[in-house]
């Protein structure tokens, strides 16, 4: 019961953290791929690559299924909420987060 307790209790505090910071619009897709994102950014803080193939890649690792248009889809919400910024051309697939 206990680990109930303490899962119950982080997943209050996450949706509190979410509506104070103007993200409790994020589906758990876009959860998930953020967090993925951060895992690459914390390797590299002066932009991160993110590229479908490996990206599917590792949440296949996981068991996770992602589709090509579901992860755009997350990345277009990620730069319009202003937590992300692609860096490079249109083309590019580098991205970091805003400070």
């Amino acid at each position: 019961m206990v680990n109930l307790k303490t899962f119950v209790g982080v997943l209050k505090l996450t949706e509190e953290t979410a509506q104070n910071l103007g993200l409790q619009s994020l589906t758990p897709m876009d959860r998930l791929i953020l967090t993925t994102m951060w895992e690459k950014y914390e390797k590299n803080e002066h932009g991160f690559s993110l590229v479908f193939d490996d990206f599917t890649k590792d949440c296949s690792e996981r068991g996770i299924s992602v589709s090509k248009a579901q992860l755009y889809k997350s990345i277009k919400t990620l730069i319009s909420k202003g937590i992300i910024e692609k860096l490079g051309g249109q083309r590019s697939g580098l991205y970091t987060f805003v400070k």
